[in-house]
């Protein structure tokens, strides 16, 4: 029986409220305009919305579709605040506010009733499919902390060897194969929330000591996402376990704790946007683009980012440098792309609506449900089978004449740039108003994969390690990328394959583990 009465969750939502109340006043009082009034009515109208599915019972019933949920909430209601904090009204270099505003809340009402068919807590009983019992045949549900560190071990090995021969061209199987493996790093993470996984795990110095040195390997890779994926996948952790322990958050700490607590925050913080900036510093003294970057020296682009971090004359005036690029006049969109619009390079990444904007005007400019979009569409499709499956069957496939994104495309700029894309510009271009039946279609399909990431049992639910490890990948889930093509390449190709090679991995470790000591068991599940 899962109780409705939530401590955390009514804290949370009463300080949601409350940003909400003080984002809407400021904006207002400060830049009041009516296109600015459409912003706030999407923010408000978003937080009621997402409110009435912010309860235990789907976080804890469906927690995977539930944080994709909650980056579809957090797109439309972080940029009221995140431009406020930063002087900024939400309109800041918008040339489609109606459109983007209206456009954005229909689209997120669509995904909530997506969201409320595929996770409906209100049957007589949760049961299993025939996906989860299948899994469940394959122990997929179960672990031990011994195969925990022996999986966290070879994502790490993996991922280091990645950093050291750089990118991965177009048809380099094996390549692709290991990075998606990059993500079984992160499995020794859990063992500081344990109980999501339904262990005890006491060991927890010598996971934070591991928890470093996967920060520190990510750093190396000269990508600030990856800077964001360690603490991401701690604080998503650390919410599950908030919630479904029904912790009172103000009585989490005592209030030197909090002080100190907070204090550190920002100082992490603050490290963090002076890391930023050096790496935007290396990129530029380097010189080198998108598909350069992946093929560049990690060691010497990470050097010389732990340098320009150690010059504090380089790094002051870096930082002026940045400070007078808000007093230059915006990139309109007919002269360039132009992502700018949250200096956060954390907030950017959830809260850059200005990119719905601009892929608005471009759809615009392109047309709705152009034949090139839905062509180029089609042929991403095909060329989400692997090459040697394509070779197998005789498709010929060149997937080097496709190095580009679907944002290149819809731009109408240079092609190999991997300019992102928002669901809503890049759906309208590519189907017309067809889009929001297809997506929201999608979007039910994608929440129904999610859940299969859990299983039902009478008094309890248990949760797949794979889901836990990979948590954060679902936060990401809706961010500005390729829009609904990286839904649908998710459900056609990612979802099965996460499954498979997670599989192939946890069962050579029990092999392994099985041979040195047949007493080793990994069930875990008490249901």
């Amino acid at each position: 029986m899962i109780k409705s009465e939530n401590h955390s969750i009514r804290q949370i939502n009463l300080i949601l409220k409350v940003i909400l109340v003080i984002g809407v006043i400021g904006e207002l009082v400060f830049f009041p305009s009516i296109p600015n009034f459409f912003g706030c009515v999407m923010a408000v109208i978003s937080y009621m919305v997402f409110s009435y599915f912010f309860k235990v019972v789907y976080i804890k019933l469906f927690p995977f579709a539930f944080l994709m949920y909650l980056s579809m909430f957090m797109y439309r209601f972080l940029p009221l605040i995140a431009t406020l904090v930063e002087g900024k009204p939400i309109t800041y270099g918008f040339e489609r506010p109606y459109q983007t505003f209206i456009g954005e809340t229909i689209l997120f009402l669509i995904s909530s009733i997506a969201f409320y068919f595929a996770c409906n807590p209100h049957k007589a009983t949760i049961k299993n499919n025939l996906i989860q019992k299948t899994l469940d045949k394959f122990k997929f549900y179960e672990i031990n902390p011994p195969i925990i560190w022996a999986m966290g071990l070879i994502g790490f090995v993996i991922k280091a060897y990645n950093l050291s021969k750089g990118g991965v061209e177009y048809g380099d199987v094996s390549g692709k194969f290991l990075i998606g493996l990059e993500y079984l790093m992160f499995a020794p993470i859990c063992l500081l929330f344990p109980d999501l996984i339904r262990l005890k795990y006491k060991k927890t110095k010598l996971v934070w000591v591991y928890t470093i040195l996967v920060i520190t390997l990510n750093v190396a890779s000269n990508k600030r996402h990856l800077i964001i994926t360690p603490f991401g996948t701690m604080g998503l952790l650390f919410f599950l376990h908030v919630i479904f322990k029904n912790i009172n958050i103000t009585k989490l700490t005592s209030p030197l704790k909090f002080i100190v607590g907070g204090f550190l925050i920002l100082i992490s913080l603050n490290f963090l946007s002076n890391l930023s900036t050096a790496m935007l510093h290396t990129r530029d003294v380097m010189l080198y683009d998108a598909e350069q970057r992946n093929n560049a020296d990690k060691i010497k682009a990470f050097e010389q980012t732990i340098e320009t971090l150690q010059n504090e004359s380089l790094m002051n005036r870096l930082k002026e440098k940045k400070n007078k690029k808000e007093y230059k006049p915006l990139t309109n969109y007919h002269q360039n792309w132009s992502e700018e619009y949250v200096d956060n390079f954390m907030l950017a990444r959830y809260a850059n609506m200005r990119i719905t904007d601009e892929t608005l005007y471009l759809a615009e400019k392109k047309g709705y449900g152009n034949k090139q979009m839905l062509d180029f569409f089609q042929t991403s499709l095909i060329g989400l089978l692997p090459s040697p499956i394509l070779k197998l069957f005789g498709i010929p496939f060149n997937k080097s004449l496709y190095e580009f994104s679907r944002g290149d495309l819809l731009s109408g700029r240079s092609l190999g740039g991997y300019r992102v894309t928002s669901h809503l510009g890049d759906g309208l271009a590519t189907f017309g108003y067809w889009y929001l039946i297809i997506q929201a279609v999608v979007f039910f399909i994608v929440f129904k994969f999610l859940n299969t990431f859990i299983y039902y049992g009478k008094k309890t639910v248990i949760y797949a390690p794979l889901a836990i490890m990979s948590i954060f990948n679902f936060l990401g889930m809706f961010r500005n990328a390729n829009g609904i093509s990286g839904n649908i390449s998710y459900l056609l190709r990612g979802y099965l394959q996460d499954i498979i090679t997670y599989l192939i991995i946890f069962f050579i470790v029990k092999m392994l583990f099985m041979i040195a000591n047949p007493r080793l068991t990994v069930t875990t599940k008490n249901i």
